[in-house]
């Protein structure tokens, strides 16, 4: 029963090779094939990693040999034939090796992050950047003039307190006064706004 099963897959192999090629016309050839595949076959076995791969690099490897029949002797076919086939086994490892590397995943499945915010992101922080802004028009003045030194201008708690001519605990208390007051017209906000 193998063998027949053999003789199918010789014929289909036969039948695939170049117009003009199949039956073969060289019986020479054809001989040293059908002599031959089942020992190449076993020979790709240990080679490959499945059965499907040692079938296709065995019908790899002949279909590569018929480039050389005019070229070479055929006492040196079975030389070459094998180092046809040990290229072949080659190939599909090293094939198999970046395909299993790079695991294929559809561009739709994926969500992308881009660094640049979407219109709604920046509309949010336009909304909010006003909503902030009137409010820090709303503070009581001393407050008002102590946070924009602050947050601004960047003073220091003791430079405001000499360029407001008052201590330096009073600017805490202006400034604490002040954030408590944003966040009850403005709510939470992202990390270092106020």
């Amino acid at each position: 029963m193998t063998e027949r099963v053999e003789d199918d897959r010789w014929d289909s192999a036969a039948q695939a090779l170049p117009e003009g090629e199949g039956p073969l016309q060289d019986h020479r050839l054809e001989s040293f094939f059908r002599e031959h595949y089942q020992s190449l076959l076993q020979f790709l076995r240990r080679r490959t990693a499945t059965e499907e791969d040692a079938r296709d690099a065995t019908q790899e490897s002949l279909a590569r040999l018929l480039r050389y029949r005019q070229s070479q002797s055929p006492e040196e076919w079975q030389w070459l034939l094998y180092r046809i086939a040990v290229n072949v086994a080659n190939d599909q490892s090293r094939h198999a090796a970046t395909q299993a590397g790079r695991p294929h995943v559809a561009i739709e499945t994926v969500d992308v992050a881009s660094p640049q915010p979407t219109p709604e992101e920046i509309f949010a922080r336009e909304q909010q950047a006003a909503r902030l802004s009137e409010a820090i028009l709303q503070l009581p003045p001393k407050c008002q003039r102590v946070y924009l030194l602050k947050r601004v201008h960047n003073l220091s708690r003791a430079q405001i307190a000499q360029r407001c001519g008052i201590s330096v605990k009073m600017v805490e208390k202006h400034l604490a006064t002040a954030l408590v007051l944003l966040r009850r017209k403005v709510g939470d906000t992202p990390a270092g706004t106020f």
